[in-house]
Formats: C-alpha cells, structure tokens, sequence
C-alpha cells in the first residue's frame, strides 16, 4: 500500500477569501496597494487556478501604470489568452460587484498567507515520505532540504513593509550612544586584531567577509586569531571546516593558544626537553579553550543547502553570533550547471544566510594563479579572486593577506625585515574604508599579533618579529626573489 494514499485530500484553501481578496484589489486603490506589498510570493498564494490569472493580470496592468478595474482586468485576460480560464468577463464583474466594501485588507492577506503556508508544509512532508521510501534517496540531503523549506516558510509570513525614516531613528540613535560606550569603537563582533578593528569595528552583523590569499599564506589562522577570543568575550560561534578534520582544526587551536608548538609537533607527540610530561600538561594550558562556545562541522563536500540548514539551527539553539567557512570553494550548490553559476549560488547563498541570521559570516577564499604570474609586489586585487564575478558582487568586505615572505622578500624599500609580518589589505568595504595595515604573524604556530602591542611575547620557537611600528600601514616592497614561502596554510613546512 502507498503511504502516499492518506493524503489525498483538499490542501487547505479558501475560495472565498481569495475571491474577497482579489475583489477588493479591483475595487480599491489603498487595498491593491496593501495587497500587493504583503503578498510577496505572487501567484503561488492563491489555490484556485483562476485567481492566479487574475492576479498575474492585475500585477501586471499596476506594473505598466494602467487602472485596475473589471473593464481593465477582462481585456488584459482576453489579450493573455486566459479570459475563458478565469470564467469570463462575467466572472471577473461578479468580483466587482460582490468585493467587501470598507474591509481592511491586511487580514485577509495574513490568512491567505497561513493557507499558503500550509499547504507548502503538507507539500514538503509528502516528498519527505516520498524520500522516507525511495532506496536512493540520502538521508543528510533530505534534512538540509527540509531545515532550508522550513525556513523558507517561516521567512514567508513575515510580512513588513517599508517604514519611515522617524520610525527608525529612535533605534539608531540609541545604537549610535551604544557604539560610543564602547571602547575602540568596536560594534560588532571582535577579531583579536586592534589594527583591524579600527578600521571594520568588528566584524558587523548581516556582512559577507571574503579573506581571501594564495595557499600557504595564513587564512585560516588568521580567521581562528579572532575566532577564539570572540568565543571567551561571550560571541559564540561555528566554523565549517571543509579543508581540515576536526582533529585538524582543534590541534590547530591549541598551537596557535600556546604559540610554543607546531601543528606537526602536536601530531607527532614531539617534546624534546620534557617529554611526556610536558605533553600531559597541554591538556591543563588549553582549559581556555574548553570555555569557549565553537561549534565545528566538517561535513566533506558540504552543499549550500546544507550548510544553511545547519546553520539556522545552530542560531535557533544556539544563539551563535559569527560563522567561518574554510573554504568557499569547497562548497558545492549541486544542480547549478557550470563552475561560475555554481560559486554564484554559493556566495549568493553565504550572504542570505548572513542577513536571514543576522551574524557576519566570514567565507574564507582561495585566490587564482593570477598573482604569481604578475610583475611587481604580486599584491592581491579584487580580478584575483577565483570566479570573482559573483563573490565580489555579493560580499560586504573583501580582505587579502599578503606576506612579503612569501615570495621570498626580506626588506621593505627602507631597508626593515619584513619577517613575520602580514599586510591586512581591505579591498572591498561597503560601509568603511578601504586601507591596509600590517599585523604581526607567526606561521609556524599559526599566530597573529598587533606590533604595537608591547604585552606579546613572541613564541620561542620562532624569530622575533621586527618592531616597525613607524611602517604601519601600506608600504612598498623591495622585491629580491620569488621562491614560495616555506609553510603551508596549516602551518607546516612544505617540501
């Protein structure tokens, strides 16, 4: 027997609310107005097939500036070719003449939306019982789907309009006096970096952050040099780690939370002056990081649908306030035909999660070879990112790491080492500046650093960084050779 059988009945509709409905926006110049702005999803709210004509009609006449009215309505039906489907002329007077007079039309949208609502619930439990029997159907796709229609639905019957100015200015001056009480003027969420601060105030809410590099170069230990101390000052958060295992990722941590050990030290259990002992104690060092709320996933092959169903429900549970992802372009958006559509649907995907949730989601990016093979300092620009078209259009910020050691540099034009240092360049900022500046950084454990900041003792495994305080900010590089840098993304030595 087909489970299917016990559903066959009516989904839920009302034929007369929707009659009232259109009626009313043939009728009244406020009430079409009204309908229009609160029935966002068109033709798909009404059941009856001919209340979808006679709504795809009168969208259509508002559209091109035409009165709406019964007479109006008839002919763009007759010049559609749908006049006979709606029930004729005869039927479309009717509505005229029958419509609510003096009703509020805000009420009957808010239930036709309900139904609506409804009826995509019942549409979606029928294909997972379709799923629930089909041998070849995955498990995790089926969740991510219906975690994304759920959401879909739910996003649905939120029905706000436009506002005023006056309406919004009560809350932005209160977030403006909010902002001032802050030191440093950080309004969003903190990356552990003062110079890059100063110039995001955080990591802001609803943005799409791109950090983009060449492999090898930092990206993300320069995303988990902000992930951490954000998680302790009470900003949870989640990580989709598609490069790395979790194991990967939290030995990762530790080296960069103790800033004594390598990566591959770690792996290998390698403690020269105290052995196991000394192993034994890592556990005790790193109760920092047990306190800190970071949720990772490292789902292989992870899709965009999958990645914004998991995410909403770790914002609904979880209340995080950041997401990483590491890295773009190991998303996949199945279905999506070429390489380009498919990054599109992915970085337009990443920036609907960010605003739907409201949490910076900062997508880690890979650049194209493009940089190698330019003359120059081989500085990144916007032209380098991988199919840039879409990802440039759709991110917030973009951010490239450039580290002068990378292709072998030793010295800036003014004779400074440049060893240890990354230049932080903000290339795309919708709602800041575009500047650059230069950070501290260790690969060999991973660690990021203000120079100007005197408490940081660098690790003793590697050199000092050099103090250029006076160089902070864009320079000029004096280019010597190009010979690729000696670590890897994962800060381990690259053969």
């Amino acid at each position: 027997m087909n489970p299917l059988d016990n559903f066959s009945h009516l989904p839920q509709n009302s034929d007369e609310l929707e009659r009232a409905v259109l009626g009313i926006m043939l009728t009244s110049d406020a009430g079409l107005r009204d309908a229009l702005t609160l029935l966002k999803n068109g033709e798909k709210i009404f059941y009856t097939p001919a209340h979808r004509y006679l709504f795809n009609a009168i969208q259509a006449l508002r559209t091109e500036g035409i009165t709406v009215d019964n007479l109006t309505v008839s002919q763009r039906l007759a010049k559609d070719g749908t006049l006979r489907s709606t029930g004729g002329a005869g039927y479309v007077n009717k509505l005229y003449t029958h419509a609510p007079r003096g009703r509020a039309i805000g009420d009957y949208c808010q239930f036709l939306l309900q139904l609506t609502a409804k009826r995509q619930i019942g549409e979606l439990f029928q294909e997972l019982l379709k799923g629930s029997i089909d041998p070849t159907s995955d498990v995790q796709e089926m969740m991510a789907q219906a975690y994304t229609r759920i959401h879909t639905i739910q996003q649905s019957l939120h029905t706000s309009g436009p506002i005023t100015v006056a309406d919004m200015l009560e809350q932005v001056a209160t977030e403006i006096e909010q902002a001032a009480q802050k030191a440093g003027g950080i309004t969003g969420v903190p990356c552990g970096l003062a110079a890059v601060d100063d110039v995001s105030g955080g990591w802001q809410p609803s943005d799409l952050i791109i950090i983009a590099a060449r492999p090898g170069v930092g990206k993300t230990s320069f995303a988990l040099a902000g992930a951490v101390p954000a998680a302790r000052s009470g900003y949870p958060g989640a990580i989709f780690n598609l490069e790395m295992s979790n194991t990967q990722m939290v030995r990762k941590m530790i080296a960069t939370e103790l800033g004594e050990y390598t990566t591959s030290q770690l792996q290998k259990g390698y403690f020269p002056s105290g052995g196991l002992e000394e192993a034994k104690t890592i556990r005790h060092r790193t109760q920092g990081l047990r306190n800190a709320q970071i949720y990772i996933n490292d789902t292989p092959g992870l899709s965009i649908s999958e990645f914004r169903a998991h995410a909403a429900k770790l914002k609904a549970e979880h209340n995080i306030q950041w997401i990483i992802v590491d890295y773009l372009q190991l998303m996949t958006a199945p279905g999506k035909g070429t390489r380009e559509q498919e990054i599109a649907a992915i970085s337009r995907g990443l920036k609907l999660t960010a605003k739907e949730l409201n949490v910076p989601v900062l997508a880690l990016s890979q650049l194209s070879r493009a940089v190698e093979t330019r003359g120059g300092e081989k500085k990144p620009m916007l032209s380098d990112l991988r199919e840039s078209g879409s990802i440039e259009q759709d991110a917030d910020v973009v951010v490239f790491l450039y580290r002068a050691e990378y292709y072998g540099v030793k010295e800036d034009e003014v004779g400074d080492s440049v060893a240890d240092t990354t230049d932080v360049i903000f290339a795309k900022h919708r709602n800041g500046p575009l500047k650059e500046v230069t950070v501290g950084s260790t690969m060999k454990n991973g660690r990021y650093f203000d120079l100007e900041d005197a408490s940081f003792t660098p690790p003793v495994t590697v050199p000092t960084p050099a103090p250029a305080a006076e160089h902070f900010g864009p320079r000029k590089i004096a280019l010597r050779t190009s010979t690729p840098s000696e670590f890897s993304d994962a800060g381990e030595p690259v053969d």
